[in-house]
């Protein structure tokens, strides 16, 4: 599914304020993900799970900054149950995601 920025909400409440969000970028790993997405869009979609007529991120907010400095305004997610979210949350944590080409993704 598609939907606007508008339509996407933290999870943290930091992360709803401009400090917060622009702490995020501070991390190097951040900036080689930054110009990942550059070169190659956001590859993987956004976890999140409904809340209202919103959807709360769960999974890919550095992504999700990157894209909004970037100018992205729509994002593939994908809604999962609060259930899944947590299985997701370990298996990211456990594992990576790697381009087609055989290079890691920057998570």
């Amino acid at each position: 599914m598609i939907v606007h920025k508008n339509q996407i909400i933290f999870r943290e409440d930091y992360l709803k304020t401009e400090e917060g969000r622009m702490s995020q970028t501070e991390n190097p790993r951040w900036q080689s993900l930054k110009k990942d997405i550059e070169k190659n869009g956001i590859i993987n979609p956004l976890i999140c799970t409904k809340d209202g007529d919103k959807y709360r991120l769960c999974i890919g907010m550095r992504r999700f900054i990157a894209g909004c400095i970037l100018g992205i305004n729509e994002y593939k997610i994908e809604v999962v149950s609060n259930e899944e979210k947590n299985t997701l949350l370990y298996a990211t944590s456990k594992y990576k995601t790697k381009h087609k080409d055989g290079t890691e993704l920057a998570l």
